[in-house]
């Protein structure tokens, strides 16, 4: 993990060691919300940090630091190896009761926040703003961490105390930023009650997605004051061209997104963006290659796969065989036909991508901000999805139908997607039954916009052709 430090010494900046006013109940809540392998990983890496290492008991006669830090580690171990005979809360009196009794501090809260990201992403809402010049034409950045994050920190600390965290996605090539800023509350000298009330109160964190050679930021969706605050400071500390100025745009209209991972796919730097349903091979890098792979390993010119490729397709065929054993031959060709329409597969899973590799696979092991190559995690440590599961899962889709009733008068129909999962669950929907009658969507007559061809966007559908409206996240 990569993060940049920002000097305490600056004014306003509170350090990585502050430990916020935060109630016992409260922090068994933060922990609660992270796997128990994670919480362990936190346990044994603390230590190493030398601004989260465990607190020692004064009354300690047998440990310094450098010991008690070692006994700390060898304990966290212990747990990995036991992981499956100690519940969580075990694992969460043993960090808040035993070893950091005195709180968690501003760097801890923020790592925990980050690997939420990563073990929980669908825990917060994105939406994304837009960088586009004075022509209108979207810019992609390319920024100095360093550089942004002094500047954005100035100008944050003109009104607010300010935490700023900053940390590489271990999964998708994007820079995060979580910003949390904080308000001095009055005392009155007189009042026992304001004396022992917390001196700094918090408003929630913020978080700030960057991904590599995109034009797009995806936040935190809310529209708060601070959030808003915090959006201007980031379009103020773009990096400027004095005869072309930037600004970040904001739809309003835009639905959040709960999967960081489908804005990414979406609206980050990939082929996946403009290149989903039956055209997803093209993107994938199966139907054609990628632009700087010598045209002597195109497909069509090798002819065969290679060996591992002809591996993974037999033990898909042989899965299918089991799985539809009880099929007609009908149903066996529905589902190859909604598997083209909606993955652009006959099997429906891509086997040779190379830029989403975590997305396509059906057992995804994940990654972690804080990786530690020397411990064996991989079974604990998997994601499971369904042979429906789309690439980049979106939650909702709207989309109007005008056609023309008389010449004077036309139709509106909406329709409203939503779901964690609205393509995938199409895609289910299509092969329920080989009956035309009875059938809810026919995978070979439904019209691309409806087999996620169109990513995340919204739209109008005029004389059968989709047209992007303006409210599309």
């Amino acid at each position: 993990m990569n993060r940049i430090d920002i000097s305490s010494k600056k004014s306003n900046v509170l350090p990585n060691t502050y430990i916020p006013v935060l109630s016992k109940k409260i922090l068994i809540n933060i922990l609660l919300r992270l796997p128990k392998l994670s919480l362990i990983e936190f346990i044994q890496i603390w230590p190493r940090l030398i601004n989260t290492q465990p607190y020692l008991n004064e009354q300690d006669k047998y440990h310094n630091q450098k010991s008690f830090n070692l006994m700390v580690i060898k304990e966290a171990k212990d747990l990995k190896l036991n992981i499956t005979k100690i519940p969580k809360r075990k694992v969460i009196e043993i960090i808040i009761n035993k070893y950091w009794t005195r709180g968690l501090n501003l760097l801890q809260l923020s790592q925990l926040d980050c690997q939420m990201i990563v073990d929980r992403p669908n825990s917060f809402y994105w939406i994304k703003s837009t960088i586009q010049d004075t022509f209108g034409k979207e810019i992609p950045i390319s920024f100095d961490p360093q550089k942004f994050l002094d500047s954005l920190v100035k100008d944050l600390n003109a009104l607010y105390l300010t935490y700023i965290y900053i940390c590489k996605h271990p999964n998708l090539p994007s820079t995060i930023i979580r910003i949390q800023l904080f308000d001095l509350q009055g005392i009155n000298m007189n009042d026992t009650n304001s004396l022992s009330r917390p001196h700094i109160s918090s408003h929630r964190a913020h978080f700030i997605a960057i991904p590599q050679n995109s034009p797009h930021i995806l936040h935190s969706a809310s529209s708060d004051i601070i959030s808003n605050l915090i959006l201007q400071s980031v379009e103020r500390n773009l990096p400027q061209n004095p005869h072309n100025l930037l600004k970040l745009i904001t739809d309003d209209k835009q639905i959040p997104v709960r999967s960081l991972e489908s804005m990414h796919i979406l609206h980050g730097n990939s082929r996946f963006s403009n290149s989903l349903g039956v055209w997803t091979p093209y993107a994938d890098g199966t139907a054609d290659t990628l632009p700087l792979t010598a045209p002597d390993k195109h497909p069509i010119v090798v002819g065969q796969k290679h060996e591992e490729e002809q591996e993974e397709q037999e033990e898909q065929e042989k899965q299918e065989k089991q799985e539809g054993d009880g099929d007609s031959l009908e149903m066996i060709q529905l589902k190859k036909i909604a598997n083209l329409r909606f993955k652009g597969s006959s099997t429906g899973i891509l086997k040779s991508s190379k830029l989403y590799d975590d997305v396509n696979n059906n057992k995804r092991k994940r990654r972690r901000i804080f990786q530690n190559d020397e411990d064996n995690i991989d079974e604990f440590d998997t994601i499971i999805t369904n042979k429906f599961s789309s690439i980049a899962p979106v939650q909702h889709a709207d989309f109007i139908i005008k056609e023309k009733i008389t010449e004077t008068h036309e139709s509106n129909i909406m329709i409203r997607f939503n779901g964690s999962d609205v393509f995938g669950g199409l895609h289910e929907l299509s092969v329920l039954t080989t009956n035309k009658e009875k059938m809810i969507l026919d995978p070979s007559e439904v019209p691309g916009w409806l087999t996620g061809e169109e990513g995340a966007n919204s739209g109008i559908i005029k004389n059968s052709q989709f047209i992007k409206s303006s409210s599309s996240i």
